[in-house]
């Protein structure tokens, strides 16, 4: 009987059952039966075959895989010393596989370099795939092509089917029966994993295809078949029972033309359950109003500069006419001159009619220095002329 069991229901990497994961949950267990419950659609190649050693070493594991094991969740039950199954569940290898992320415009050389990076990436995992293969071989006896065979179809196993390549050593009953198909979050799972559909049609009674039998449909021993349930819960996923052709299909009546001169469409079609667009249309709209709103910022930024600008003059103008008031308030000939040039002009005027002074402006050689006393107003006094006429 074990001493500890360790569930793996998630993916495996560094996020969640890590390789230090397992390290920590069997430190201590020296070489005491462990079970190790998986129930995983795999994940880091890295952290599966650092925890298939880990399994090795320990050398007293038993493996019990449930529901949809796959990719590395399989890799890692090849390390233990036993590897039951539930007879409800299903078995998944594939062949290594890399993210690949490219896309946009390029040029013959951006293409031929994106070529010669994708031919090193398919060389990298072609090694990858022909040491998972080896993994297999070991644990199943089988031939190193029909192992890679098999990763190539990339097609789900039952229980039997993976007992009988010798992936699994035994198929057990659980106590409680469970149909993991109407597990509509493990097939939701599935599907956004890239895997292939679980089995879609299943037969009553039917006899377990041998290794050398997939791709080929089993023979049913009952005449008829059941709808799968997968594609009952398929259907209740998506929201939709079958695909159906959009009926009444017509051009829509009211045309929307700013609209379509932003899609680049003469109209807009539309059926009975209203207007659809692509992504590309959506995307193309996206862009517009986001040009658009960058036209209104650079618009309310010139408004908020000009309206400055007019702030700035009028407290100019205001300052002008403010420094005016002391002059207005000399003479009603110089308050009723309108611009400053006039009022020029007719302090000017003013100052021409006062004795002894002469009116401002530029001075000749020729023209009289004042020095600011008013010699014909004192020569006229009468002891100045008693003094003048004595002399």
């Amino acid at each position: 009987m074990a001493t500890k069991t360790i569930v793996i229901d998630g993916p495996i990497g560094q996020y969640s059952f890590s390789k230090q994961f397992i390290r920590n949950e069997l430190s201590g267990q020296s070489k005491n039966p462990v079970l190790i419950k998986i129930s995983s659609l795999g994940g880091s190649v890295d952290d599966a075959l650092n925890i298939y050693d880990q399994f090795i070493e320990h050398s007293n594991v038993t493996a019990e895989l449930s529901a949809f094991v796959a990719s590395s969740a399989t890799l890692i039950s090849l390390g233990a010393k036993t590897v039951r199954m539930n007879e409800n569940s299903f078995y998944l290898i594939h062949k290594a596989m890399n993210w690949v992320d490219e896309w946009g415009s390029m040029n013959e050389d951006e293409i031929d370099a994106l070529i010669a990076k994708l031919e090193t990436q398919k060389q990298q995992l072609a090694k990858v795939t022909l040491q998972l293969a080896k993994m297999y071989v070991k644990k199943t006896g089988k031939t190193l092509d029909e192992i890679i065979n098999l990763m190539k179809q990339q097609t789900w196993l039952t229980a039997e089917e993976a007992k009988n390549w010798g992936f699994v050593d035994e198929v057990f009953v659980p106590e409680v029966a469970v149909n993991y198909l109407e597990n509509l979050q493990m097939v939701a799972m599935i599907n956004s994993s890239g895997y292939p559909d679980p089995p879609r049609k299943m037969a009553f009674n039917a006899p377990l295809a041998e290794p050398r039998e997939l791709g080929v449909e089993a023979e049913a021993t009952v005449a008829e078949h059941v709808e799968a349930l997968f594609d009952r819960i398929w259907n209740r996923i998506t929201n939709k029972q079958k695909e159906v052709t959009p009926k009444n299909k017509a051009e829509m009546k009211t045309q929307f033309l700013n609209v379509n001169k932003v899609l680049t469409v003469e109209n807009l079609e539309s059926t009975d359950d209203g207007v659809f667009l692509n992504e590309t249309q959506l995307e193309a709209i996206e862009n517009r109003l986001a040009m658009d709103q960058q036209i209104i910022e650079e618009r309310d930024t010139a408004n908020s500069a000009r309206d400055a600008a007019i702030a700035d003059r009028d407290t100019a103008n205001t300052n002008l006419l403010n420094a005016m008031d002391p002059f207005n308030a000399i003479d009603a000939t110089i308050a009723s001159a309108e611009t400053p040039e006039a009022k020029v002009l007719a302090i000017r005027a003013l100052l021409s009619k006062k004795p002894a002074t002469q009116p401002a402006g530029n001075m000749s050689k020729g023209d009289p220095v004042s020095d600011g006393v008013e010699w014909d107003v004192i020569n006229n006094l009468e002891h100045n002329k008693h003094v003048d006429r004595n002399s």
